[in-house]
Order: structure tokens, then C-alpha cells, then sequence
């Protein structure tokens, strides 16, 4: 009996290891899988346009802005007439600007920031949004604005202030009112 249990141990040892061959002969099928993603990215260049409190601030001509160093800034030049001058000791105020004229002006910083752009320098212009009252006109360092854009510079350097003065001339015989007026910037890189 012990001999066919031994007989009976290695015929299913060589049923084993035949089942393992047949295995084995069988063609190995891998499974395999392949993707492809293909990516395209472009990089946005911007610049960036604030407004900033010039350094003398408070002092003749330069007054303070409201909601400084943001690109949407007020700027309050108080009240003036040819005969009383300007209520603000921080507007500079010019009696005869031209033929019965006066102007109060203040002057602000302009600071452009670029990034992801080799340009090298920005164009600067401006607008008013709306025509002003007669006899009134308004300008930036000198030049008059329009509700069309004016140029002012043409070459400005990015991450340096730029000074730029607002300037409001009014005759002498126009009628006591509020003058408001908004101004957009345009910087346009070069």
C-alpha cells in the first residue's frame, strides 16, 4: 500500500509538471496599450499700469491720490477762481496761463510693469471721456486732451515712475460749476 501511495504521489507530481509545461508552450499573450497627449500652451505677455503719489506729495503742485498705487486713482484739485486762487495748498495754481486764464494743476506718478513681453518700452497716451465745457481745456504736461487719445510718450521705460502733470486752464469768464472730468491711460507696449 505505502508503495502505491508512492506511485500514486509521483504520477500526480508528473501530472503537475506536465500542466506546467503545457502551460508554460502556450503563447504568452501580453496585454499592451499606448496613449498619446499632445499639449500646446502660449504664454500671454501683459503689462500693468498704476498710478502712484509722487514723492512731493503734499507740497505745491502734487497733490495726494485717492486710492494711490491701483490703476483706478481720483484726484481732487478743490476749488479755484481767477481772482481767489485754489482752496488746496497742495494744487499749483498759475493766474494768467493765457489771455484772461488761470490753471490749477497737480502731478502724479505713472508706473508700467510688464511681464512674459521682450518689448523693450511702452507708448503713453490719454483721453478725456467727454468734451468739456467752453472755455475750459484739459491737458497732460502741456499736451490737450481729447476724447480721442493723445499721444504723450513714446518710448517710456518699464518699472521706472514717469511724472506726468494734469493740468485744467480755465478762462476768466466762465461761470462757477464743477468741473469733473475722467481720464483713461493707454499703455501700449513698443
Amino acid at each position: 500500500m505505502q508503495g502505491d501511495q508512492a506511485s500514486d504521489g509521483k504520477k500526480l507530481l508528473w501530472v503537475a509538471l506536465l500542466w506546467l509545461l503545457a502551460l508554460a508552450a502556450l503563447p504568452a499573450r501580453a496585454q499592451t496599450a499606448s496613449a498619446q497627449l499632445n499639449i500646446s500652451l502660449t504664454v500671454q505677455s501683459s503689462i500693468s499700469l498704476v498710478f502712484k503719489d509722487n514723492l512731493s506729495v503734499g507740497s505745491p503742485g502734487f497733490c495726494p491720490l485717492t486710492n494711490a498705487n491701483t490703476s483706478n486713482v481720483g484726484l481732487d484739485l478743490g476749488s479755484a477762481s481767477f481772482t481767489g486762487g485754489a482752496s488746496f495748498t497742495c494744487v499749483n495754481f498759475i493766474r494768467r496761463a493765457g489771455p484772461a486764464t488761470y490753471e490749477v494743476n497737480s502731478a502724479f506718478d505713472v508706473l508700467v510693469t510688464k511681464s512674459n513681453s521682450s518689448s523693450p518700452s511702452y507708448r503713453l497716451a490719454a483721453q478725456i471721456s467727454a468734451v468739456p465745457p467752453p472755455n475750459v481745456t484739459w491737458l497732460i504736461n502741456n499736451s490737450i486732451l481729447t476724447t480721442a487719445f493723445t499721444l504723450l510718450d513714446t518710448a517710456d521705460n518699464y518699472g521706472q515712475p514717469v511724472t506726468k502733470t494734469l493740468q485744467v486752464q480755465v478762462k476768466n469768464n466762465v461761470p462757477a460749476q464743477i468741473l469733473q472730468e475722467t481720464i483713461t491711460f493707454l499703455a501700449t507696449a513698443n
